[in-house]
């Protein structure tokens, strides 16, 4: 969310297959831009546009609830993050 500078956190209703919010996290920096959740699904990348940075959160994969971790890549004007490898 752009707007407020978070990164929503939705589940799938395995009823229905429509999706029910779970929460929001702070993104860690201004104007997320894109997401890449790494193969394993135990990180996410969060590229914060007008913060010149990439935040780093664990994510807990039974709940998909999100963890800043204080860590960080400084990077001027992060637009896309892609998980090579």
């Amino acid at each position: 969310n752009r707007g407020h500078d978070s990164i929503v956190i939705m589940a799938v209703d395995q009823e229905t297959g429509g999706l029910r919010l779970v929460g929001y996290v702070p993104c860690g920096g201004a104007t997320p831009r894109n997401l890449a959740l790494t193969p394993s699904g135990g990180h996410l990348f969060s590229a914060n546009q007008n913060a010149d940075r990439i935040s780093i959160f664990a994510r807990d994969a039974s709940t998909g609830m999100l963890t800043d971790t204080g860590r960080a890549i400084e990077i001027g004007t992060p637009m896309c993050v892609k998980i090579v490898g």
